[in-house]
């Protein structure tokens, strides 16, 4: 019995395996139209290519020819395959640099503001066509222009050139530090020696310097104020009580290439962190570490970031007898503060009014 079932099996098999292979071999065949409602047989449109020979496939489109070379010049592509690739670098238009593309936007910078605003302080000689620098030789003072970069920040410094430190500093000032010490020298004051830390603290010294500030508020009006008011002891409410000192900085000649620089241009102009590369420094202790800055900025009584403002320094003369040698009737006194005539505005000034009558100088 068992046999005859496995002989059975084995039949239906060569049976099936026969089918299976005699469907592969047919060739397809048309669907049969079965005759059933709502349905077409689709017909080949009238311009559809006729079928090989092969099969029932349509013929494809030709490719088109490929382009000639020269036909790229049609795109309005300057090519020139003539031309190497450097040649090709060479002909192509200079970069734009940064600030002619902030200037194409519209961008006017800080020191273009003050450039427009101010006008010369009379009585003062220019000492540089592109530095906002004047010295009054008869009066003994120096006036240099510059912006409000910082009203709340830590300081390490008062003022410094124009981009250099003003993440750090309350004034950015439109002159390299060394023409400052320039303009200094020029009027009179003594050049003392930076300050050093050898086995103990030995502070900055020179000719001491008061410094005014000047500009016109928002509602035009002339303002003036002594320098230190803008600076605070971290912690307080008091104010700088010292004044700076002409340092001097120092040279340095790069190895490299011999070429030598006054260290102060890098940002150390007027510092009350101690540096022994400023230009004006505090003569006493003050940290130049972050953690331990011990001045900040006097926020409520420094006008908005950006305002144009003008710097009076004026050497303090150190003896009576310096001072009856200066002349009592060409030195105004350091502690006198600047009038509202020291400080013009350009014709074209944005909203600014030179006031009738100069208030009392803040104290």
């Amino acid at each position: 019995m068992r046999l005859l079932m496995k002989t059975w099996i084995l039949a239906g098999g060569c049976v099936l395996l026969g089918a299976m292979a005699a469907g592969c071999s047919r060739e397809p065949q048309p669907a049969a139209d079965n005759g059933r409602a709502g349905e077409q047989t689709v017909q080949p449109e009238a311009n559809a290519p006729a079928a090989t020979d092969a099969g029932s496939a349509a013929e494809l489109p030709a490719a088109p020819e490929p382009a000639d070379a020269d036909s790229s010049l049609d795109s309005g592509l300057p090519r020139n395959p003539s031309l190497s690739l450097q040649e090709s670098l060479d002909n192509e238009p200079p970069p734009v640099d940064g600030d002619t593309m902030l200037a194409e936007l519209g961008y006017v910078s800080p020191s273009d503001k003050v450039r427009a605003a101010l006008a010369d302080p009379p009585g003062a000689t220019r000492l540089s066509q592109k530095s906002s620098l004047w010295v009054d030789i008869k009066g003994k003072r120096v006036f240099v222009d510059g912006y409000v970069a910082q009203r709340e920040a830590y300081l390490e410094m008062f003022a410094c050139p124009a981009e250099t430190k003003e993440h750090e500093s309350i004034v950015g000032v439109l002159a390299p530090s060394e023409e400052v010490h320039a303009a200094l020298l020029a009027v009179g004051a003594r050049q003392g020696t930076p300050v050093r830390f050898d086995t103990e603290y030995i502070p900055a010294t020179g000719q001491p310097i008061r410094i005014w500030v000047m500009w016109y508020d928002e509602q035009g009006k002339f303002q003036t104020s002594d320098a230190r008011r803008w600076v605070r002891k971290v912690g307080t409410e008091e104010s700088l009580d010292l004044d700076w000192v002409f340092v001097g900085s120092s040279l340095w000649k790069d190895p490299s290439d011999g070429k030598v620089y006054y260290q102060a241009n890098a940002g150390e102009m007027i510092c009350v962190s101690n540096f022994s590369t400023a230009m004006m420094d505090l003569p006493v202790e003050s940290s130049d570490a972050n953690n331990q800055l011990i001045f900040d900025a006097y926020t409520p009584r420094i006008p908005p970031q950006g305002t144009p403002v003008r710097m009076m320094l004026v050497p303090i003369a150190e003896t009576q007898a310096a001072a009856d040698d200066a002349g009592a009737e060409s030195v105004a006194p350091a502690d006198q503060p600047p009038q509202a005539e020291l400080l013009p505005l350009k014709a074209f000034a944005a909203e600014a009014k030179s006031p009738a009558e100069t208030p009392a100088a803040s104290r």
